[in-house]
């Protein structure tokens, strides 16, 4: 039985050839070359996401970046 799902979807030509180099560069196949770009592209939404989401948070409570590394090398100082 498979356990894995196949999905199609269209590139142009062009970059259908850059995605063959760098996984030939990489020695992968396609699929594990456009997996392993998918999930790091995922990882940084969330990433991205998470900052936002921080950053609101700090907003709200009137926090500047340079607070929180006041805060965190107080932290460091006791550990």
């Amino acid at each position: 039985m498979r356990t894995t799902k196949v999905i199609a979807f269209s590139v142009p030509p062009e970059f259908e050839t850059e995605i063959q180099k760098h996984a030939k560069a990489e020695h992968r196949t396609i699929s594990e070359y456009v997996r392993e770009a998918l999930r790091q592209y995922m990882t940084l939404r969330e990433f991205e996401d998470t900052r936002r989401s921080v950053s609101k948070r700090m907003k709200k409570k009137g926090l500047k970046p340079s607070d929180v590394e006041v805060i965190l090398s107080g932290f460091r100082k006791r550990t």
